[in-house]
């Protein structure tokens, strides 16, 4: 059988060797887009959550008032909660601990604008990696006796001219003792537009001009907040996740996760004093979704228009086979052949065509998919596509 498909391959090998070439093409192409479909749309999740405006949509924002003895408690369950919240994704969380608000000595305001509120601070322990001295220096950590040290925002020092070396002392405005301070340095924000100073009052920029003048936050050692050296304020968390092995199929995962998430984490009980936990991961998710809804929109007109030319140059193909084997195929008839068993031989023959196909066609999706990446403007973008054996595309 297989011998006498051979022999009539072979008569009409040209017509056939079209036909293998375009299966061949046709598949290759289709596997290709396919891939690149899945790489693009994965590398622009992971790029749009990257961005720095989205990220800081992206991130947790946790806020509790929470006290002393809570504060522990309250982060713990923060951190255990937060891979459940982003869907088993690596998360890296960051705190900010305050005190309650305290006012600035009067002196510190021209003798012309004395009297009415006073102007308010507080202590906080910030991220030091969020921060860098731009006068004098940090707190150190671990010191318990003589002056509170701290560190003021550059734009608060300067409008208060305040400078390292000063030495202050802050009324608690909840009845509590009064703080000596010791002003160490002089601090600004790394990056004010980073998604960590949405955890901060003031947003990083150091004073808040309201009813009440708010100066701050006061950079004090990590340990400060919880020492009882100062009254306890609000806990804030930054949870962020790791996007860089997200992929397009678990999307609907992480938006039900974070949306459910937030919700039960509100409800622990170390974080039932007016917990705030916010996020618009949701959204951004959405938006990433109908973005790539376009995407693969114009690739699935791209690879129908492919598969419809392939089809017609199949079908003028085959005709033409048809019509070189009529004589053939009568001689066959003559000699007993049923329809049904040309139809096998046909059959067979179109097996064996495409098994190359399906073979060849994931071995050259990879190299393809790479040089469509590496074409263009997305070529200029440096998005890099690789392919591990298992075939799924990587970015």
């Amino acid at each position: 059988m297989l011998r006498f498909i051979a022999l009539r391959a072979w008569v009409h090998r040209a017509l056939l060797g079209a036909v293998l070439l375009t299966v061949l093409l046709t598949t290759a192409v289709l596997a290709a887009l396919t891939a690149y479909a899945s790489a693009i749309g994965d590398a622009a999740l992971r790029r749009s959550l990257a961005e720095e405006r989205t990220a800081a949509e992206a991130a947790l924002v946790i806020k509790a008032n929470v006290s002393a003895d809570q504060r522990q408690a309250a982060d713990d369950a923060v951190r255990a909660d937060s891979r459940t919240i982003f869907a088993g994704l690596p998360v890296k969380v960051r705190t900010l601990l305050r005190s309650g608000p305290y006012a600035l000595p009067p002196t510190l305001r021209p003798a012309s604008e004395r009297g009415g509120n006073p102007d308010l601070t507080h202590f906080a322990a910030l991220d030091r990696t969020q921060v860098r001295a731009v006068a004098g220096r940090l707190p150190r950590e671990g010191a318990t006796s003589g002056p509170l040290e701290v560190a003021l925002p550059q734009s608060a020092a300067r409008q208060l001219r305040v400078e390292p070396g000063d030495r202050l002392t802050v009324t608690d405005q909840l009845d509590g003792p009064a703080v000596r301070v010791l002003v160490t340095g002089v601090y600004r924000p790394v990056d004010a537009g980073a998604p960590y100073w949405q955890l901060d009052d003031l947003g990083g920029r150091g004073v808040k001009a309201s009813s009440f003048t708010t100066y701050g936050p006061l950079l004090t050692a990590t340990g400060v907040p919880t020492s009882g050296r100062v009254s306890v304020g609000a806990s804030g968390w930054l949870v962020a996740a790791d996007y860089s092995s997200l992929t397009t199929e678990r999307i609907g995962a992480l938006r039900e996760g974070v949306r459910s998430g937030s919700a039960e984490l509100r409800k622990r009980p170390a974080l039932s004093g007016a917990t705030t936990a916010a996020t618009a991961l949701p959204e951004v998710l959405d938006r990433v979704e109908r973005s790539l809804l376009v995407t693969r929109s114009s690739m699935l007109i791209v690879a129908a228009q492919l598969g419809l030319l392939a089809a017609c140059a199949l079908l003028l193909v085959a005709g033409l086979l048809s019509s070189e084997r009529m004589a053939e195929t009568r001689l066959l008839r003559a000699r007993g052949a049923t329809r049904a068993r040309l139809a096998g031989l046909a059959a067979l023959e179109a097996v064996l065509i495409s098994v190359p196909a399906v073979v060849t066609a994931p071995l050259l999706s990879g190299p393809l998919t790479r040089l469509l990446a590496a074409q263009g403007a997305l070529g200029r973008t440096g998005v890099r596509v690789d392919l591990p054996a298992a075939g799924r595309p990587e970015v």
